[in-house]
Parts: C-alpha cells; sequence; structure tokens
C-alpha cells in the first residue's frame, strides 16, 4: 500500500519516536511510505528516516492556523497516490481531516491521540477536534484508559481502537547489572521537564526517603526544559527546593536532552515516573526492553503495564509519602528479586510491546477501513 504519515515534526517527543518506528516499520512491510512535517527544524529523528530512504514533505508552518499546511495536504489527497493516510497528535489530526474533506477524498483516514483525558480541558478546540473525527474511518488511542474515555463519544464507538505503542525488543533480558551489591539507589526519570511530569512531588518524596533512612537515592532526569510559563515556573520551584536541601541536590543530576536512554537505563536501577497523566508512556515501555522496573504514578495504563508489585511499583503522584513509600518497597528487594522484576518487565515487551506487533495491528485497520 502507499501510505502518506502526517506529524508536526520530527522532534523528541514520544509521538514523534512512535511515528518513526511505524513508518520504518511499514517501509520495513514492503509498504511504500511518504512523511509530511511541518516545523522540519525540528530534526532530531530525521536520520533514522533519511536511513529507512523515506520521503520527507517539508511545509514550514507560519504561527496560528495555516492554510499552507492544508492546501499542500488537499493536493496530496488529490494526487491519488496514497492508499491510506495516518496522522499523530491533535493538530496534523485536525490538518488531515479538513483536507480529506475539502479534497472530496474518499481515501483511508486514522488519526491517532497520544494523551489522556486526565490533561483534558474544556475548550472548543477540543470539541472540535472530536467533531471533526467524523471524517476518519480509525481514531487510535495508544491507551485503554483514553480510548474508553473517547467511547463516551457515541460518533466514535465504533471507530476508535487501542495500539500500544511498538519498540525493537532483544532476544534476552540484560539484567546483569542487578548482580552488583546492594548500596545508594541510582534512578533515572525520563522526560521533558514541565508540569505534568511532578518533578517537584519526586523531589519532596526523595526528601521523604532520606530522612526515613538516612540514605539519598541518586536521581538522574534526562530531558529538554519546557519553555511554557508554568513549566518554567515549576523549574524555578525545583531549583529553590534543592537550593534548600543540599544532601538532595548533591544526588540530582539534570542532564539535559539525550539521544543513549538504552545506555542509561542499562545502568539505572530503575525508571522512576511519577508523571500526573500519560497515554502510553514511551519511557515506561523503554524501561521494559531494557529489563528495568519501573516506579510510576497510579494514572491512566500504568495499573496494567507495571501491575502493582509484578514489574515495578505504584504510587499517588499527588502524594509525596506515596513517592517515598514506592522508592522503599523497591529499595527493600534482594537482588534475585530486582531481577526477577526485570525479566517481568522485558518478557511484557516481548509480548505486548514489540514495533512488529504495533505495525500489524495499524495494517489490520487497513483493511476495515471504509
Amino acid at each position: 500500500m502507499k501510505i502518506l504519515c502526517v506529524i508536526d515534526s520530527l522532534g523528541s517527543g514520544g509521538a514523534q519516536r512512535q511515528m518513526v518506528n511505524l513508518v520504518c516499520g511499514l517501509k520495513s512491510k514492503g509498504h511504500a511510505v511518504e512523511l509530511l512535517v511541518y516545523f522540519p527544524d525540528a530534526r532530531f529523528f530525521r536520520a533514522e528516516i533519511d536511513a529507512a530512504g523515506i520521503l520527507v514533505h517539508e511545509i514550514r508552518k507560519g504561527g496560528g492556523f495555516s492554510l499552507k499546511v492544508l492546501w499542500s495536504l488537499i493536493r496530496l489527497y488529490r494526487s491519488g497516490q496514497f492508499d491510506v493516510v495516518i496522522s499523530f497528535l491533535d493538530t496534523p489530526n485536525i490538518y488531515a481531516e479538513l483536507a480529506k474533506l475539502f479534497a472530496l477524498s474518499s481515501i483511508k483516514l486514522i488519526v491517532s491521540e497520544r494523551s489522556s483525558s486526565l490533561n483534558e480541558r474544556k475548550t472548543i478546540f477540543n470539541k472540535l477536534k472530536r467533531l471533526s473525527h467524523l471524517l476518519a474511518d480509525f481514531v487510535v488511542a495508544n491507551s485503554h484508559s483514553h480510548a474508553n474515555w473517547l467511547c463516551d463519544y457515541y460518533w466514535l464507538r465504533n471507530k476508535t481502537k487501542t495500539i500500544y505503542n511498538g519498540y525493537f525488543v532483544g532476544d534476552a533480558a540484560n539484567v546483569s547489572a542487578f548482580k552488583e551489591k546492594l548500596g545508594n539507589l541510582s534512578l533515572l526519570a525520563i522526560g521533558r521537564i514541565d508540569t505534568g511530569k511532578n518533578g517537584l512531588r519526586l523531589m519532596q518524596g526523595v526528601e521523604h526517603f532520606y530522612q526515613k533512612h538516612g540514605d539519598c537515592p541518586t536521581v538522574f532526569w534526562a530531558g529538554r526544559q519546557a519553555q511554557d510559563a508554568d513549566s518554567l515556573r515549576e523549574r524555578q520551584e525545583m531549583e529553590e527546593f534543592l537550593s534548600q536541601h543540599p544532601v538532595i541536590a548533591r544526588h540530582w543530576h539534570f542532564m539535559g536532552e539525550r539521544r543513549d536512554v538504552p545506555g542509561l537505563l542499562q545502568q539505572a536501577d530503575a525508571l522512576i515516573h511519577v508523571s500526573m497523566y500519560e497515554g502510553l508512556p514511551n519511557v515506561v515501555c523503554e524501561a521494559f526492553v531494557a529489563a528495568r522496573p519501573v516506579i510510576a504514578s497510579n494514572v491512566c495504563d500504568h495499573p496494567v503495564l507495571i501491575e502493582d508489585g509484578v514489574r515495578g511499583f505504584l504510587c499517588d503522584p499527588l502524594s509525596p509519602e506515596s513517592i517515598c513509600e514506592s522508592i522503599e518497597r523497591f529499595f527493600m528487594l534482594t537482588i534475585e528479586e530486582r531481577q526477577q522484576m526485570g525479566r517481568s518487565a522485558w518478557a511484557y515487551a516481548k509480548q505486548y510491546l514489540t514495533n512488529d506487533r504495533m505495525v500489524s495491528d495499524y495494517e489490520a485497520l487497513f483493511l476495515f477501513a471504509k
């Protein structure tokens, strides 16, 4: 099949990571795949796309709604060269849906929402984007919790599907790092620094742990700083907390945006991810691929992914005390128990989170789209 995929950019976000995995996977299955982006200067994943030999249509978008992007998509629809269009994220979905309408096209359209209803605000845009899904053949969520919420809209009940993220999973669980002696915990947090990632409460949870045990886990945070006002305010509060708690500050390391996530995970005892909301977080899935347990917030699909006590531990993201308790539960495990938890995480990824499985799930929608 000839497939056009649409997303805002090839920047370092989780949706962009998954779009790259999808288009590369579709290409490897013999499909002719092209990609359209409208912020071409964000190129974090561009090398992977170029290496796969995928044609990229670059449309440079200005501020606000872009007729240029819409018209470019209309022309691609009218060209008749594509059988399916797949778009990720809210604004690309809107462009893809409107282009189908104005092009008077019967092309098969699959749109994907990549967040959570917990982050949903009651705005006109959010109402319109759900109405615009009437133009799509399928609406894909990457978590069961969000798919179930979308089905509250009666016109989406028969077209909403859940497709989990896909990853390239190795042939064996690497739990060798757990052979080291027990001691100071090394916890890895991955993600942009913003209000949703809950960094201040994580610091407070680590402080509770230190006060109770006299030992401070070392936290490495890999990710860029979000630039919106609320996230910058959160970062300022985190910095102020560190200035008031020098022991925590000595054990806390902001690493910035990193490309070596698999290597960082292999050096960590566990991933810690106490976000306020999620779709299906790449970082949790990537930790499973690396056979690392996860300490995560009890939100969205996390209970299904983690299965408290099996592949990690869950906590209340609003409670630093609960975050502390989950760190304690992991801290008390023996090396053998950590190894078993890591193997269970890897086995889950091998069964449910492979890129081949994700690609096959999308291919199945090609057959059933109108």
